[in-house]
């Protein structure tokens, strides 16, 4: 008989505290579907020959999932993943585009202000572009709208980044879970949050000795 060791292999990816809550989550999700598949049956063989053909190539499943969200992964069976994915996915666009709606009443809010001030100070003979620039400066309100403003734009560019993030993550996943679905011994991913805001990810491959 043989016998097997596992070879450990890691990645450290950085990313934001929302995205490794959810990555972390997206590869933890069980598999029921593929783990039945990956499991070999008692006294059966365990080689390729013997498992049945995908339906879609690894690659086709790739393109699927980044055409629309958990397409790739319903393809191959992984109806669960499937569907962590298009939830994950049209939350984050969900909450992007709430955030533009923001982003423009803030817009809004600040130019009225503005206004309001300029109107002040024409009215005040104020003309001097450094002067005006001062007095709008150091306007309480104007101050807080302006504030509000650069954070609802910080919010809109993490959103859009975490979107850009978990569309090419769905992608891979569906092409690592296309491969994983018919490989003859079983892989083992792992994902934990690491420090610093990081995910480490764990591939163990069972090798003869």
């Amino acid at each position: 008989m043989r016998r097997k060791a596992h070879r450990k292999t890691k990645a450290r990816f950085p990313v934001g505290p929302l995205a490794t809550a959810l990555v972390v989550i997206a590869l933890g999700v069980p598999r029921p579907d593929l783990d039945a598949q990956e499991r070999p049956v008692p006294n059966a063989p365990t080689t390729s020959a013997a498992l049945p053909p995908l339906e879609i190539s690894p690659g086709a499943a790739f393109r699927r999932a980044l055409v629309f969200p958990g397409w790739g992964h319903a393809a191959i069976g992984s109806y669960t993943r499937g569907g962590f994915y298009f939830t994950a996915q049209g939350a984050i666009l969900y909450t992007a585009l709430r955030t533009r709606v923001r982003v423009g009443e803030s817009q809004d809010r600040v130019r009225f202000r503005e206004g309001v001030l300029l109107d002040r100070l024409a009215k005040e003979g104020v003309t001097d572009p450094e002067e005006i620039q001062q007095r709008l400066d150091d306007d309480r309100d104007l101050s807080e709208l302006r504030g509000l403003l650069d954070s609802r734009k910080e919010q809109q560019e993490d959103m859009v980044a975490l979107g850009l993030f978990f569309f090419l993550i769905s992608g891979v996943d569906a092409y690592v879970s296309a491969h994983l679905a018919r490989f003859p011994d079983p892989l083992e991913l792992d994902a934990r949050p690491g420090p610093g805001g990081t995910v480490d990810l764990a591939l163990r491959v069972p090798l003869p000795r």
